[in-house]
């Protein structure tokens, strides 16, 4: 099945990780949405056994658990994000 797709990216201001959105729109109609976050490094010791078994318990017993996030401290740069996700929204995804 062909699809098409586009992306917005929204880097974080210290630059170790950006938000990404997709949009897939699918040869029979049906348009995707999908958020990550993506990270240049690991943060707080995740990767080791230690934090792995932290991290899993914390899963166990309900708790959110963090891998990444993305701060923004310009009001302008996030108003820009949100105008770019309205016109992801709008757009047909071959135009964009």
């Amino acid at each position: 099945m062909n699809k098409q797709e586009s992306s917005v990216f929204l880097k974080c201001d210290c630059g170790c990780s950006m938000l990404v959105v997709d949009k897939t729109k699918w040869e029979d109609g049906e348009v995707n949405y999908n958020f990550t976050v993506q990270d240049s490094r690991y943060d707080h010791n995740y990767t080791t056994l230690w934090g792995r078994i932290k991290t899993a318990t914390k899963i166990l017993f309900g708790k959110p658990v963090y891998y990444s996030d993305v701060y923004i401290d310009n009001p302008e740069k996030f108003k820009q994000f949100i105008e770019k996700l309205n016109k992801l929204c709008q757009e047909s995804v071959g135009n964009g």
